[in-house]
């Protein structure tokens, strides 16, 4: 994949039998396309499939990627997917007062030598392909790549440097969160009648959420055009009266609004963790892109981001829970945590009423509620979709483990409103869901997580274990028995729990003389990055979670004795 500025060319290769007759790479079997366009930037992709492969033959393969530029910070990969006999980048920096400089991770390629024409070159050597595993850490705690920069500062500690930033950070920002008369007024009826300190800020939160539209986002109201054509604006009161603004925007005018209202209130500077695991070590700007404001209350630092359109109050986006933020101060910066959101507050709610018939299939209503993070992957999955290819994703997820599956009278709620659940509501007929031996009935209540496969396979693993934050699983399933069956075992899974990290229970009940099933099961996880020792340990886990979400009972059908 490359960005517009980029070029793919030189693309070669061959295959080389075991009898040494050479089948080159064709011209025709090199395809280019766009896979994103967005926000005015295109991704595109160079595809090619080598021929004649088979076992006992090799492969060579190579081509040539030039930048039209190095910004100030540059990502060059160094490894991928595939296995690299060498990589080679050769770079020209800018003639300026900034030094050039460079930083490899996960890898050990050459120091940058200098070349001809002003060219710099540096190599890796037989680099093995990336080995793909579920739940890995973020690409660049795997992946060997390497970041070239441009820097005119000189060595200082990392406690020194973070002092500098932060003052700076809040010099460059303290304009941006400026308090005039028209901000202390709508902070002032925003706030109301609101006695606590968290009052106040919940609703100067819900204020920036209701009252200006956010020029990002597709909840906005805003079209496209309208969007791309909105500026940024310079003051906390330019976004008042426009009523609309960016994501910085909303957030520089919620700081205003707490400042106004008598709040100790800061810039925070974060990592993504999506990104990369942050160490205050890494002593420099480009560690902790993203930023929230941050509220002194009580004897607490707490984190907001009004201007990213679904995470709810009290929560910031997964990528920036549960690591050091900088708060910046013109004296005194200091690192702080962000609070990582527990368990329920990402929930999966799911209820179904349905009804079994005696050949096996199962039909009925079918409720799934999503909060918290997972609500708000949710709604950046289906911000841009049209009601159609939104039920058409739901379709795709329900069949892709029930293949039978049959969906009508589809509901989806709740689509950019963050403060209320994700929903989807619809019918739903399953042929074939029981298996029928006989007079007997077998069927999985689990019907929720049936046809998942277990989330971990191998038997062993090259890297850490990653969860992108904690979550939790709350089904109810009420299935109607058919007329003349009743239960033959019906025993529940035995529950389980893994120290504070994971807990499991499930308990199997009749109702209505043994005329309907009902299904109720808890399932929460509460951790976040595991070492590759843990590994065993952490599969077995999920192990017996999937054996025991696909527990099986039997339905007898009266007077039958097979």
């Amino acid at each position: 994949m490359y960005r517009e500025g980029s070029k793919i060319s030189d693309i070669a290769g061959r295959t080389i039998n075991p009898d040494g007759t050479i089948v080159e790479l064709k011209k025709d079997a090199i395809f280019d396309r766009t896979i994103v366009k967005a926000g005015g930037v295109k991704v595109k992709a160079k595809s090619f499939a080598m021929p004649a492969v088979e076992r006992g033959v090799i492969v060579e393969y190579r081509w040539r990627e030039a930048k039209d530029y190095v910004s100030e910070y540059a990502q060059f990969d160094l490894q991928r997917d595939i296995p690299i006999q060498a990589v080679r980048y050769h770079v020209k920096p800018l003639k300026m007062e900034y030094s050039f400089s460079a930083i490899t991770f996960h890898g050990n390629a050459t120091p940058f030598a200098k070349e001809k024409d002003g060219f710099y070159l540096t190599t890796l050597a037989n680099v093995p392909a990336l080995r793909d595993e579920p739940r890995m850490p973020p690409d660049h705690e795997v992946r060997a790549w390497m970041l070239v920069y441009y820097t005119r500062r000189d060595k200082v500690s990392p406690d020194k440097y973070w002092q500098q930033f932060g003052k700076q950070i809040y010099d460059d920002n303290k304009s941006l969160m400026g308090v005039n008369d028209d901000v202390r007024r709508a902070a002032a009826a925003a706030i109301g009648d609101a006695a606590t300190p968290d009052q106040k800020l919940e609703r100067l939160f819900a204020f920036c959420r209701a009252k200006i539209k956010n020029t990002r986002s597709e909840a906005s109201g805003l079209s496209r055009e309208e969007r791309a054509k909105a500026k940024e604006n310079k003051s906390p009161a330019d976004t008042l009266k426009r009523g609309a603004g960016t994501p910085r925007n909303i957030n520089m005018l919620f700081g205003a609004l707490a400042i106004a209202a008598g709040f100790d209130t800061r810039i925070a500077r974060l990592a993504d963790r999506g990104l990369n695991f942050f160490d205050p070590q890494a002593a420099d700007e480009y560690f902790v892109p993203t930023y929230d404001i941050a509220v002194h209350v009580g004897d607490t630092w707490k984190f907001f981001d009004p201007g990213s359109p679904y995470i709810p109050y009290g929560m910031l986006r997964w990528e920036e829970e549960g690591l050091q933020a900088l708060i910046c101060d013109p004296k005194s910066s200091v690192f702080v945590k962000t609070p990582l959101s527990p368990s329920e507050k990402s929930k999966q709610r799911r209820i179904a009423a349905l009804t079994l018939t005696e050949d096996g299939a199962l039909e009925g209503d079918v409720r799934i509620e999503y909060t918290g993070h997972l609500a708000v992957e949710k709604r950046l999955d289906n911000e841009e979709d049209s009601p159609d290819k939104r039920e058409e994703t739901l379709r795709d997820m329900i069949k892709e483990r029930m293949s039978t599956a049959e969906l009508s009278a589809i509901h989806i709620e709740n689509v950019s409103d963050p403060e209320k659940p994700f929903v989807y509501a619809f019918h739903v007929r399953v042929p074939g869901y029981a298996e029928r031996t006989g007079k007997r009935l077998f069927i999985q209540p689990s019907f929720f997580k049936r046809g998942i496969a277990a989330l971990f396979s191998a038997s062993d693993r090259k890297y850490s274990i990653y969860f992108h934050y904690p979550w939790m699983e709350d089904d109810t399933v009420n299935i109607k028995l058919p007329a003349g069956f009743a239960l033959d075992h019906a025993e529940s899974p035995a529950p389980f729990a893994a120290s504070t990290v994971a807990k499991y229970d499930v308990k199997i009940q009749v109702a209505r003389g043994n005329e309907a099933l009902i299904y109720n099961r808890t399932f929460s996880f509460a951790g976040l990055l595991f070492a590759q020792s843990d590994y065993a340990a952490l599969k077995q886990v999920f192990d017996t979670l999937h054996e025991r979400d696909n527990h099986t009972i039997t339905l007898k059908q009266a007077g039958g004795t097979q």
